[in-house]
This record gives structure tokens, C-alpha cells and sequence, in this order.
């Protein structure tokens, strides 16, 4: 499972997308009419503005990086015999921190809130920010950490697959998947470059996301609304997509993590 920043980023657009897109999606008891079409494209292009200073040079890095292993594996062929020791140790990967200290910002709260009509954003910044407040307490419950970036991928993913779904996600799922997006993760090194304030505003908007789609899945599926259901399918199927880069119908979370 290789994880691609854009794709990573891709995530958190159109998962905004599901609280502000038509026919209109529900939550907190409201329908939301818009022009989904404008909302996201100007949502995207906006979010890869925020980013492109911390990864303006993603890909020259990634180019160059594959340059020099090129050479380098030319070099070493000729030389293998004597270096074969400390190729090895140089080619020990160095996990890239993923977990970030809260300084309190809202910048990822605020992100979701302000693509709201102004006349909403009071109900909608109450209701995500108790998404927000309430995950803590899940997160503690499955034994994954907070603050760290695997987690949100997790909260994300899982529930959009719940949401697009339509099923409760078990409890015991969530700590192997967390794992794996753990280990995904720490391989981009980028990541090392990235300011906890960053690293926060990624993560907020990924849990409020995730627990908003498995919150109202579980809510519908409670009292079933056949529209509802529809659009949480549509919703959990564009995130899952996006990410993951295969069709939902493939994507499967059991007792031992993500497969697809």
C-alpha cells in the first residue's frame, strides 16, 4: 500500500466535498442544496495552494531521488563486493514522523466550516466540532493513538467504507489498519518536513470526515432513509476511490486491516 501526498490531500477535498455537495447531503438534521461542481473544483484548487510551499518540490525530489538510485546502482554493481555492508545500512529506511503535539489550532475545523453559506456555518461548526470532540473517546476505545497522522487516515477510510457500505465497522478492525497506514506512511519522508500545525489541520479535517460518515451511517441505518443511504454510498465511494485509486467495491477492512 504506497501513499501519494496528492492523493492523501484528494482525501480531504472531496471529503469536504460530502458535507457541501448536491443533490445535498445530510447531517445534524439540515439539507444542503449547492452547486457541487464550483464548490469542489474551487475547494481543490485552494487546498493545493495551502500545501504547495511544504511540497513545491515533491517531485523534483522524487525525480532526482530516482536519478541517483539509478546511478548508484550502477556504481554498486561494479562495486558490490566490497560495499555490500554498507549499502545495506544506507538503505535503511528512516521513518518519517507522522505524530504531531496540538497547539490548539482550528485551522482544519475552520477549513470545513468556511465552505458552508455564512448563514450556516454557526450550526455546521457546532456539529463538526462535536465530531471532532467526540473521537478522542473513539479512538481510546479501538486502542489507536491521536495526534498521528495514521489515525486520521484511518478514521477517514473507515468511514467511508462504513458509509458506502452501509455496515457498522467491528472495533478489533481498526487498530491493523492503523497499523498498516502506519507503516505507509512513515515511509514519506516528507512528512518529516511538514510543522505540526500542518500535520494537525491534515488530521482534524480527515477525523471530522471519518467520524461524520460513520456517525450518520449509523444513524440511518437506525432509522433508514433510502435517499440517505444513497448518498453516503456516493460519498464513502468518491473518498475510498480518491485514495485508494481502485473501485470501493474492491475495498475490504477485516480483523487483519485494509485489503483491496
Amino acid at each position: 500500500m504506497k501513499i501519494n501526498l496528492k492523493k492523501l490531500f484528494a482525501t480531504v477535498v472531496i471529503g469536504a466535498g460530502v458535507f457541501i455537495s448536491q443533490p445535498a447531503h445530510a447531517f445534524m438534521g439540515y439539507w444542503y442544496d449547492y452547486n457541487s461542481d464550483w464548490i469542489q473544483r474551487d475547494i481543490m484548487r485552494r487546498t493545493y495552494e495551502n500545501h504547495n510551499r511544504a511540497f513545491k518540490n515533491l517531485n523534483n525530489k522524487n525525480k532526482s531521488s530516482s536519478d541517483k538510485n539509478s546511478s548508484n546502482s550502477k556504481k554498486s554493481e561494479s562495486s558490490k563486493n566490497t560495499s555490500s555492508s554498507s549499502s545495506k545500512k544506507s538503505e535503511t529506511p528512516k521513518k518519517a514522523k507522522i505524530t504531531f503535539k496540538s497547539d490548539g489550532n482550528t485551522r482544519g475545523l475552520d477549513y470545513l466550516v468556511n465552505n458552508y453559506p455564512s448563514k450556516q456555518r454557526g450550526e455546521a461548526r457546532t456539529y463538526l466540532k462535536k465530531m471532532q470532540d467526540y473521537f478522542p473517546k473513539v479512538a481510546r476505545s479501538v486502542g489507536i493513538p491521536t495526534n498521528d497522522l495514521s489515525t486520521g487516515m484511518a478514521a477517514v477510510i473507515a468511514g467511508a467504507y462504513m458509509a458506502y457500505n452501509n455496515i457498522s465497522l467491528n472495533d478489533s478492525y481498526m487498530k491493523p489498519m492503523a497499523k498498516q497506514f502506519r507503516e505507509a506512511l512513515e515511509s514519506v519522508s516528507e512528512f518529516d518536513k511538514m510543522s505540526d500545525s500542518d500535520k494537525k489541520y491534515i488530521y482534524d479535517q480527515m477525523v471530522i470526515i471519518g467520524m461524520t460518515l460513520a456517525v450518520n451511517q449509523s444513524q440511518n441505518q437506525q432509522n433508514p432513509n433510502a435517499k440517505v443511504t444513497a448518498q453516503l454510498r456516493n460519498a464513502g465511494k468518491e473518498i475510498l476511490e480518491a485514495f485508494l485509486g481502485v473501485s470501493a467495491g474492491k475495498v475490504k477492512i477485516t480483523s487483519s486491516g485494509l485489503s483491496y
